[in-house]
């Protein structure tokens, strides 16, 4: 069961929006809220999908006051249960309506005067790459080495906290059964490893990762925190290790 609620505005023709982006939140709604204002400065022909995974602070309230008073092209999707990072993204990207696609944390806050900054991401994307402000990087054994924001050697991906790209290069990195809701990140990771997974499977389609610099600060971890970090990450990266370790 899912509860929607939208504005008014996001109720906008397809062919109008040139940008759906796509926040997983789970509780914090200060940092929603921030970030939601942050957003309401980009122009009129962008939607905003708020996928929640069953928050259980203010935030279900807080939402849909700000749908029944936001000027934004908002939609809120509130989920029964905290499916994770992976399954709410998803869940986004079925219900998005432009051909341009931006996953994106809520625990983010645009520099201020930087209002264009979604022009330098969309503007950057083609139906061949992945586009993003940094990449991770993984060593011999799959660990997590560092982030950057720029193009790393070896065993690299693209961050899944601001990753962007066209619904016909996601389409083609769905692992979704015939007449299931697609699954551009793959719902066998709850939280972590689900960007590095589709990474990979966007190398051995050819597809290219460009990293553009763009001036948005991301806090990092404001969801996860809230849950065993530790065992959410050693879970991912032993799904991982175990789908990727002959292949890479």
């Amino acid at each position: 069961m899912q509860i929607t609620a939208q504005t008014k505005k996001s109720l906008l023709n397809t062919d109008q929006i040139i940008l759906s982006i796509i926040i997983p939140i789970f509780n914090k709604f200060s940092f929603t809220k921030s970030c939601l204002q942050d957003l309401s400065k980009l122009q009129d022909n962008v939607e905003i999908i708020i996928v929640d995974n069953n928050s259980t602070d203010n935030t279900y309230s807080e939402m849909l006051t700000l749908c029944d008073n936001s000027d934004m092209n908002l939609i809120y999707i509130k989920s029964e249960h905290n499916y994770g990072f992976a399954k709410a993204c998803n869940i986004g990207y079925a219900n998005s309506k432009s051909n341009n696609i931006l996953f994106l944390n809520n625990d983010i806050r645009v520099k201020s005067n930087h209002n264009n900054w979604i022009s330098i991401i969309k503007n950057s994307i083609t139906n061949n790459n992945l586009v993003g402000p940094t990449m991770g990087q993984l060593d011999a054994n799959l660990n997590f080495v560092q982030e950057a924001n720029k193009i790393l050697g070896g065993k690299s991906y693209m961050s899944g906290w601001c990753l962007a790209g066209t619904k016909e290069i996601f389409d083609k990195l769905n692992v979704a059964k015939d007449n299931e809701q697609a699954q551009i990140f793959s719902e066998e990771f709850f939280c972590y490893f689900e960007d590095t997974d589709l990474s990979f499977r966007a190398k051995q389609l050819g597809i290219e990762f460009k990293v553009v610099d763009v001036p948005v600060v991301h806090f990092g971890k404001v969801s996860s925190n809230q849950l065993n970090t530790n065992k959410l990450y050693s879970d991912a990266r032993r799904i991982f290790v175990n789908k990727w370790k002959n292949k890479i």
